[in-house]
């Protein structure tokens, strides 16, 4: 099976998950609409310079958010895993420039939605739709936790938000990438990380 047609299978699959039912009619206009990308680790989805116009559906890699303040120092806002929607969501939705990029921390591949297509489907509504709509209440819902997570001054808390969330992304990219999600340099993490070790044992 090719790349592009295992995306796009993944898609269909989690729009089954969720319990959507999609025709074939429907079907047929989303892999029309859609096409497969792929970026190499350390290369941007989108970059903050442009308007984003497409979502993506991550099918494989992880890709984070990515924010870089004046003094050029960059913090991963959030990550992303197989089978979330990603977007510069300001951005695409205000149709302006938005304040991060999205950077692919792996090998990513996944499933490009055209925006004008996402939006129509979104608010017009029908089966996809509906799956989008479901997505977007998920991704919505997990928001708040993340701020929650974020906004704690316990280094302890966030780490246990990755321990719930993003289990699968501790293991896979690298220490720095945990580290400025963490808004903490790789050495003060791997002090947090010995002394949770020696106090659990």
């Amino acid at each position: 099976m090719d790349v592009g047609r295992k995306a796009i299978n993944l898609l269909k699959s989690d729009i089954q998950r969720l319990g959507v039912e999609i025709d074939l009619i429907t079907w047929d206009r989303i892999t029309q609409r859609c096409r497969c990308v792929q970026v190499k680790a350390g290369d941007k989805i989108h970059n903050q310079a442009r308007v984003a116009d497409t979502w993506v559906f991550l099918s494989e890699g992880v890709a984070a958010s990515e924010q870089t303040d004046p003094d050029g120092v960059s913090t991963v806002a959030r990550f992303f895993e197989p089978g979330d929607v990603c977007a510069n969501l300001t951005s695409v939705w205000t149709r302006e420039i938005g304040a991060d990029d999205l950077v692919a921390l792996t090998d990513v591949i996944g499933v490009a939605i055209p925006d004008d297509f996402f939006r129509r489907e979104y608010l017009e509504g029908g089966s996809f739709g509906i799956y989008l709509r479901l997505k977007m209440m998920s991704a919505h819902l997990f928001a708040k936790e993340l701020v929650c997570a974020k906004t704690s001054g316990r280094t302890e808390t966030r780490y246990r938000f990755l321990e719930r969330y993003h289990k699968a992304v501790i293991g896979t990219v690298k220490q720095k990438e945990i580290a400025r999600f963490l808004g903490m340099t790789p050495q003060g993490l791997s002090r947090f990380l010995r002394h949770r070790k020696t106090k659990d044992s």
